[in-house]
């Protein structure tokens, strides 16, 4: 006489549990979604607009001129009066002298041209004004 007790021991799955892992694997999944949707631009400025926008140099330096009239150059906030020696010391290690002007709509002209003049005595010779594109009628 034999006794049935059970499922043989070779019937028995032999490979790991892949619950985990999934669940890991969405978890991920959630948290990059999430997070892609909550990126934000640093530097909140509202560009004005232009027809025919053309491509920055991607070795040009950036000078960000908020609505207050306060200045970031490569992301550090300064002075207008110290910018000079800044963009001097910046433009020393390129091998051009491009400097995009990012300024919001907002800003007053005189504002833009003060800041122009400050690069242009710091040896930024080739200087452009970062824009949106216009939209299509």
């Amino acid at each position: 006489m034999e006794f049935d007790y059970g499922r043989d021991l070779t019937e028995r799955s032999a490979g790991p549990d892949l619950t985990p892992m999934i669940d890991v694997i969405f978890q991920l999944l959630i948290f990059f979604l999430l997070t892609s949707f909550l990126i934000i631009p640093a530097i909140n400025v509202a560009l004005p607009r232009s027809r025919s926008p053309e491509a920055t140099p991607p070795s040009a330096l950036t000078l960000t001129v908020h609505r207050d009239g306060s200045l970031l150059l490569a992301g550090q906030e300064v002075g207008v009066e110290e910018l000079p020696s800044l963009v001097s010391a910046a433009m020393a290690g390129r091998s051009e002298a491009a400097l995009v002007v990012q300024a919001d709509r907002g800003v007053a002209f005189g504002r833009v041209v003060e800041v122009m003049e400050a690069a242009r005595s710091g040896g930024a010779t080739d200087i452009s004004f970062l824009v949106q594109p216009a939209a299509e009628p």
